[in-house]
């Protein structure tokens, strides 16, 4: 679907398109609006809902403008008085050209290709712009996941809202818990209940050898309540991987240190983490020069917390 098409398709439409407009559901614009010049989306109104221009009966293409960003949609109608809606992707004029930004046309192109079924390819933006080159790689390869779907809807919801900075989070919150995964099945497979009594042992032993710690310092370390850490050295003693020591410095003061069964443990645990997490980044194509811009990113983002 190109631009001469959707000229020639309000052309033929004719009196039929006038009828049908009339009969439209309240919820679409009866007027046309157009959005096929630069000039005319600029002439725009900030708005919280999309602006809607009729590509051919029944299909729509949207255009919200909101105050520092705007945006593609695509609407059809499905029967019953009711319409499906998504998010195509941002426009290249929100005040930069970002990776994924559509023209008119691509918009144009991106909303036919979904009324064939192919779902937005480059979602990792807020729900997601339709680039369809077959030649490019990266981002725009990538599955659609549960925090695309998430952005997805609340575009759909609340279009006057930017979620690309929620998601942002929720995906960093997401990698943390495929993360946790991993290392729950290191800690099986070692021998430990869970992943909680693992990240003590690590703990422990990033301490050095011969050192013990407190339990305080510990349930602080792993930012814990001291009830829960009691219970995993509860568990982790009766399992024969820590022991309890008297503070020499306070007789009444007790510390915790390693067996050696449990130093082979956690020794055995932090060499498959970081083997696992190498290959994830050898996977993915990463460099360490942009993990190290991401991590520096992260640094400050935390500072402001």
């Amino acid at each position: 679907m190109r631009r001469s098409m959707r000229s020639t398709t309000l052309e033929k439409l004719g009196l039929f398109g006038k009828i049908w407009q009339m009969k439209a559901p309240a919820q679409i614009p009866l007027e046309p609006v157009r959005l096929d010049s630069a000039h005319a989306r600029a002439s725009l109104q900030v708005s919280a809902k999309p602006y809607w221009e009729l590509v051919e009966p029944g299909v729509y293409l949207g255009y919200y403008k909101g105050a520092r960003s705007a945006t593609w949609y695509g609407r059809k109608f499905v029967g019953n008085g009711k319409y499906k809606q998504a998010r195509l992707g941002r426009s290249h004029e929100a005040g930069r050209r970002l990776p994924h930004a559509l023209s008119y046309e691509e918009a144009l192109a991106a909303l036919a290709n979904w009324q064939r079924g192919v779902l937005p390819a480059a979602q990792g933006e807020a729900a997601g712009a339709m680039r369809y080159s077959s030649g490019e790689k990266g981002v725009d390869g990538l599955r659609p996941s549960r925090v695309d779907r998430i952005s997805e809807s609340w575009a759909v919801e609340r279009p006057d809202i930017d979620f690309w900075l929620a998601g942002f989070f929720l995906r960093i919150e997401y990698a943390h818990v495929l993360h946790e995964r991993r290392v729950a099945v290191i800690a099986r497979e070692a021998g430990v209940n869970n992943v909680g009594e693992l990240h003590v042992l690590l703990a422990l032993r990033r301490n050095g050898l011969a050192n013990a710690m407190r339990p305080t310092d510990l349930f602080r370390d792993l930012l814990i309540t001291s009830g829960a850490i009691t219970k995993r050295l509860d568990r982790l003693k009766a399992a024969g991987l820590i022991e309890r020591v008297a503070a020499e410095d306070d007789r009444r003061s007790e510390l915790v240190r390693l067996t050696a069964a449990g130093r082979r443990i956690a020794d055995a645990a932090i060499t498959r983490i970081s083997t696992s997490l190498a290959r994830i980044v050898q996977g993915s194509g990463v460099t360490r020069t942009e993990l190290e811009a991401v991590d520096a990113c992260f640094r400050k983002l935390i500072a402001k917390m």
